[in-house]
């Protein structure tokens, strides 16, 4: 049951994921057609593909119960809020608020936050990590 419900948590981790890839993705296109001079100093797209595919490699790696994603996730949760804080300071985002925006910043996000808590506390504090020995 509990190992049911963390791979559920882990996909729905995924899938939020995804959305905020994408979202992220529609402003990187749009603010490189509406102005080239932040290409120089915009790190945050590269910074934030490289992380994207760790997270998705550390989720495969939660998923099948590996050390290595149990190891990863505590660090990659800390850099996906220090690159936000760090990349929003060096090149602030001048984007339209529409309800793409909305849906991502008020339900996405916040729900991508909660199942990170999740399954740090689940990894953590719960009868699954004993699940978590490699062979």
């Amino acid at each position: 049951m509990i190992e049911s419900t963390f791979k559920n948590i882990i996909f729905l981790k995924v899938a939020l994921l995804i959305l905020i890839i994408i979202w992220g993705g529609t402003i990187q296109i749009s603010n490189s057609e509406s102005s080239i001079r932040n290409n120089l100093t915009d790190l945050g797209g590269i910074l934030f593909t490289l992380f994207s595919v760790l997270y998705l490699i550390t989720c495969y790696q939660l998923y099948k119960f590996k050390t290595l994603g149990k190891k990863l996730l505590v660090s990659l949760v800390l850099i996906f809020i220090i690159l936000g804080f760090v990349t929003e300071l060096m090149n602030p985002m001048q984007i339209d608020k529409d309800l793409f925006f909305l849906f991502i910043f008020y339900v996405v996000s916040p729900m991508f936050f909660v199942t990170q808590g999740l399954v740090i506390g689940m990894i953590y504090f719960s009868g699954i990590k004993e699940k978590f020995v490699d062979n």
